[in-house]
């Protein structure tokens, strides 16, 4: 998504009304225990502020908040702790404005005082300081022992979360120990520093004597209010005097202080309890704010944090589990919190690429959702995917109106969608094309339409809700097409998801999700008792993307020439679109398009790369090395969140989040859905030791897969049987009568090559080089080091004799000049050594060099023969390179006689 970002405009359609509350029972306090059998880590821990740090946030899928270093409170910075709201759009004055998601005032302030010296962590002095997100609770903790200026040194902790059980309620808690005698201050503020876009609303309310404060908001421009009223409690319950109304005067702020007469040794706790709410959800929402803050208090502290791990703890019944690698596991277990932070059943909003932890792309709704984050969510939780739909369909008059205002019938669906489903992204058009050109949105979103009926077999709902918008979507493609003087159909002037070559005619991610949305709506009116016009199918069978039968690849659009490409396009015809293809043809458009995309773009080009060569299963274990791919370059923070790129861009990235889950949901087991059964071929590579997916839904049942190193087990867990369907075979899967299934091991595919997919090490890699990729059977990766001098040594397991070695290099194409122009076909740099030699050890002490190459400066691959002998390890030592940047090495093949 090429865009500057800006501030936005719009209309209240939506209101959001929430389910009865299902409290579930106690199941402990804060860290929640994990379930039987959950692996990684479920608490993540920062103990400094350094490089690897950045403030996490956790949200209830209404309200999100992102909490700094000093444990509450708003912070700037790169990474702002501000507070989000669900739909709580604002639109500025100006005709070239356009709709934004506002912030509100940041209500998890508790500032903590001893004598006129503030708890910061700049100020006084600190020790033993540590932050932690419990991934189970969502409870964000901040402890630290302080000293003031004065030298009196106090035990703080902070514990801040937004209540899952209860969507319009947060708290912040703090737990102080002085060292000393005398008065504490503890200051309850709603901060409007960070509020953005909105304006005070009618008064501030202060009943001192309940220590109680509250406050209203209202967008710019759209005119939706926002509620926000705390209560605090204190234990034991003591003040030196009476509370004191604070920031009179101090623009969509109020806030009390409280004066503590405090003893040393003694701990104290001061809890805030916190409603917020807007008026598309409350019709008066001062009052409902004002009622919720007063329940949580009279519930309580301990009641709120049962209640709400009991509603995560339904959330984590769904979950993923990666067996044999703590590390993976744990990301995993990151990338779903996140993800879940989101959104909650019975809302009507969808997910914007930050989701509720920014405004990045200013609150937006792109092809994002339907694409990277619904599949992730659909799978276990399709109550939570729904709410995606219901936006959608919400919006499907703003897309008629759309489609008949650039001159089409049916529904065209804007590229940016924010409060009304109008267009929202900023002009100028001339540099933003997408709005104009990046038209397959529309089909994103009528494959999650049909998607979501064959994931419940809703039949009530696909009459009501998905058919509309399906219908519409396929009268729109069915008037884009032009037919060809051969009788094929192609759909010109469109942007794929490869922004850097826009408005290109006949793009293969157009066509085929075109063609799908067509051919999907013929199905669902088939279900549905409706009719369609004969044309769509012809129409489907005959527009399909080009392919060049010399090559055995599916050129990107017409005129393609081999430039880079932003990021997955082409290789997404076989996930999610299920093109029909030759395997071949499927290995060569993934072998033939990574080499070419940006090294700066997105995550999710290496997650569709891992679930595209998982189902290829060609000899090696590339997928693997596209899931590091896909998280080792953008995630460097403790707290296990996404950016955008590996140099920044949004943050956290729910984007990249969801393309990195689908990998395990339906990469690593092979799963896709479909009317009659559920399709899996499970694979794996010897990297992990197995994937557990809990509580997957299909059509009222609830099963587990569970895929390991050489069987994979399906178990039904509730419902009726589940047809299974695997190579073309059906299987039937009931309660208490387990599946078992192989499991493809693409890595031990027997070949001649002795370093295939063993343990590669390395003096030095970049994130997108692993040392793996050098051996992992694929030419599409490769292994990079930092700098050169750089060495790769491969343990080969066992003795082996070794005669010759063929390395393959990499190149480097050039990027964009600019957003929205397309990068020129060449020239491309090779990148090679120089300069290096080929060793082998038979004990990985003692080397002998058995090849060496010097000053060779040109060509793509070396092959290197050498009397026959005995190793146990191979090593490639690289001395120089050229352009003085570190060479990629695609491939390296030893074989022996």
């Amino acid at each position: 998504m090429f865009r500057r970002s800006v501030l936005m405009a719009g209309v209240v359609v939506a209101a959001l009304v929430w389910p009865a509350a299902a409290v579930g029972p106690a199941l402990g306090n804060t860290p929640a225990a994990a379930a039987p059998g959950a692996t990684g880590s479920f608490l993540l821990t920062a103990t400094s502020r350094g490089a690897d740090y950045a403030p996490t946030f956790t949200g209830n899928g209404y309200l999100g908040v992102r909490v700094p270093a000093q444990g509450q409170g708003y912070a700037g910075g790169l990474v702002p702790a501000q507070s989000e709201v669900a739909g709580f759009y604002a639109r500025p004055p100006g005709p070239d404005e356009v709709q934004q998601r506002a912030n509100v005032p940041t209500w998890s302030t508790l500032r903590f005082a001893q004598g006129s010296q503030q708890f910061s962590t700049t100020a006084g002095s600190m020790s033993g300081w540590r932050q932690q997100l419990d991934l189970h609770t969502g409870a964000i903790s901040t402890s630290a022992t302080w000293t003031s200026s004065n030298g009196r040194a106090t035990d703080l902790r902070y514990d801040v979360f937004t209540d899952r059980a209860r969507p319009s309620v947060a708290s912040v808690r703090l737990t102080f120990t002085p060292h000393w005698s005398g008065q504490a201050r503890v200051t309850d503020l709603i901060n409007g520093a960070p509020a953005t876009l909105t304006t005070a609303g009618a008064a501030k309310g202060w009943d001192l004597a309940a220590h109680r404060v509250d406050e209203t908001v209202r967008t710019v421009g759209t005119g939706i209010v926002a509620a926000l009223a705390t209560q605090v409690v204190v234990s034991p319950a003591s003040t030196a005097g009476a509370d004191r109304a604070v920031a009179r005067t101090v623009p969509q702020s109020v806030g009390q202080q409280l004066d503590l007469s405090v003893q040393r040794g003694h701990t104290y706790t001061v809890t805030k309890y916190v409603g917020v709410v807007t008026s598309q959800v409350a019709g008066q929402p001062l009052a409902y704010a004002k009622a919720q803050a007063a329940d949580a208090a009279s519930a309580g502290y301990q009641q709120l944090r049962t209640e709400n791990t009991a509603a995560w703890s339904r959330l984590w019944a769904g979950r993923i589990d990666v067996h044999g690698n703590p590390s993976l596991a744990t990301e995993v277990n990151a990338s779903e919190f996140y993800l879940w932070s989101n959104t909650r059943d019975g809302v009507d909003w969808s997910i914007s690429p930050a989701g509720l932890s920014s405004n990045g792309y200013d609150g937006h709704i792109f092809w994002d959702a339907e694409t990277w984050m619904y599949p992730s969510l659909l799978a276990q939780h399709p109550d939570l995917a729904a709410g995606m739909d219901a936006y959608r369909f919400q919006r499907l008059g703003a897309a008629e109106a759309h489609a008949r205002a650039t001159g089409y019938p049916g529904a065209r669906y804007p590229w940016e969608s924010a409060l009304d489903g109008t267009e929202q992204i900023p002009p100028p058009v001339s540099v933003n094309s997408e709005g104009l050109y990046e038209q397959h949105i529309t089909g994103d979103i009528a494959l999650a339409q049909w998607q979501y009926y064959l994931v419940t077999g809703n039949r009530h709902w696909l009459r009501t809700r998905g058919w509309p918008v399906l219908v519409q979507a396929a009268r729109f493609w069915a008037s884009r097409v032009v037919q060809t003087a051969d009788g094929s159909y192609r759909i010109r002037h469109v942007t794929g998801p490869d922004e850097e070559n826009p408005d290109v005619n006949n793009e293969a991610y157009t066509d085929v999700a075109a063609a799908t949305t067509l051919r999907d709506a013929t199905s669902a009116a088939q279900v549905v008792g409706a009719q369609v016009p004969p044309s769509w199918s012809r129409i489907a069978a005959r527009l399909t993307p080009d392919y060049d039968r010399a090559r055995a690849f599916h050129p990107e659009f017409d005129g393609y020439g081999g430039q880079l490409v932003k990021q997955a396009d082409v290789t997404m015809l076989q996930y999610p679109w299920r093109q029909p293809m030759a395997t071949r043809v499927a290995t060569n458009d993934v072998n033939y398009y990574v080499p070419r995309t940006d090294p700066l773009g997105p995550s999710m080009t290496d997650a569709i790369s891992s679930i595209d060569t998982s189902s290829q299963g060609l000899p090696g274990c590339a997928s693997y090395v596209f899931t590091k791919r896909s998280i080792d370059p953008f995630i460097r923070d403790v707290f296990d969140q996404f950016s955008e790129t590996s140099t920044g861009g949004a943050f956290t990235f729910m984007t990249g989040i969801g393309g990195f889950l689908q990998e395990f949901l339906y990469g690593y087991t092979g799963m896709r859905w479909d009317r009659s059964s559920v399709e899996l071929d499970p694979s794996l590579t010897s990297q992990f030791a197995g994937v557990t997916v809990h509580a997957l839904q299909w059509r009222g049942r609830t099963f587990t897969v569970d895929v390991g190193s050489r069987n994979t087990r399906v178990s039904l867990l509730r419902g009726p049987a589940l047809p299974v369907t695997m190579h073309g075979v059906t299987h039937t899967v009931s309660v208490g009568t387990p599946l078992v299934l192989a499991t493809r091991r693409p890595d031990l595919t027997r070949t001649s090559d002795v370093v295939r997919c063993r343990p590669a090490t390395a003096t030095s890699t970049q994130p997108l080089g692993p040392a793996l990729a050098a051996v992992d059977g694929s030419p599409a990766t490769f292994w990079q080091p930092t700098d050169v001098p750089a060495a790769l040594t491969v343990p080969l397991g066992r003795q082996h004799s070794v005669d010759r070695a063929v390395l393959l290099w990499g190149r480097e194409w050039p990027g964009a000049p600019a957003p929205n122009v397309p990068p020129p076909p060449g020239p491309v740099l090779t990148l090679r050594a120089v300069s290096y030699d080929v060793l082998v050890s038979p004990d990985g002490h003692t080397w002998k060099r058995v090849a060496q190459v010097r000053n060779r400066a040109h060509g793509l691959r070396d092959t290197l023969s050498f009397p026959a002998t005995s190793a146990r390890f191979v090593r490639v030592r690289i001395f120089s390179s050229t352009h003085q940047t570190p060479p990629k090495l695609q491939e390296l093949t030893v074989t022996g006689g």
